[in-house]
């Protein structure tokens, strides 16, 4: 799949490119880099999900977007030379590798097939984040909770599926609110309704879904 040319043409390179990190492990709501902080790696998420967060004038987060297995972090910044304009959290736990902007500039103005597939990647960005705001507007509010929640079970290896029945959402409610684009009182009242249905519980400010099978397979 296109997707997979950064993972797959890292993997053979890693031994021979100054600068290209082994894959790493990040838990859950590690901070990748901070707005405003110089850029100077970009990472391969090789598996999870990523939250891209600014701080808004009433000092409050802002979510301002999602990325998943197969992006490149900071490559914009890298490539214009210019600080985060954004922060970067894991939203799960995730699998990531780092490769400096020396390494990633290099690649750049010596490979072609890496240079053609980052023009593709920047324009898969513009064209995701465009689908994100139609998806919004023709999916319910409930389609859409349900849809992100079972984006964030795939992302989980097969193993962990196959040991643990149940996936705990590590999201505030209120991160969960605005990357589905509702209201936190809203969510609460979705979180109810599906508590009712029996396929999540909520304690502490964590949803919990029982039975993930289940929970993927629902029309």
């Amino acid at each position: 799949m296109p997707e997979a040319f950064f993972s797959t043409f890292l993997k053979k390179r890693e031994n021979d490119l100054v600068g290209c990190g082994p894959i790493q492990p990040y838990p859950s709501a590690t901070e990748i880099f901070h707005e405003d902080a110089t850029a100077e790696v970009v990472y391969l998420i090789e598996r999870g999900f990523v939250k891209l967060s600014r701080i808004g004038p009433d000092g409050n987060e802002i979510i301002i977007g999602l990325r998943r297995r197969y992006w490149l972090l900071a490559a914009p910044a890298i490539i214009l030379g210019i600080p985060h304009s954004c922060s970067a959290t894991t939203l799960i736990s995730c699998h990531l590798r780092p490769i400096t902007a020396r390494c990633f500039l290099h690649l750049l103005n010596t490979d072609k097939d890496f240079s053609w597939e980052m023009h593709r990647h920047l324009s898969q960005s513009t064209l995701t984040d465009f689908n994100k705001v139609i998806e919004v507007s023709s999916m319910s509010a409930y389609e859409r909770m349900r849809n992100f929640i079972c984006q964030l079970i795939a992302e989980l290896s097969p193993e962990k599926i196959q040991a643990h029945d149940h996936f705990e959402v590590q999201l505030k409610h209120y991160e969960l609110a605005a990357i589905i684009g509702i209201s936190p009182e809203h969510l609460s009242r979705l979180v109810k309704r599906m508590e009712k249905q029996g396929i999540i519980t909520s304690a502490k400010g964590i949803i919990t879904v029982q039975d993930v099978t289940k929970f993927s397979s629902l029309p």
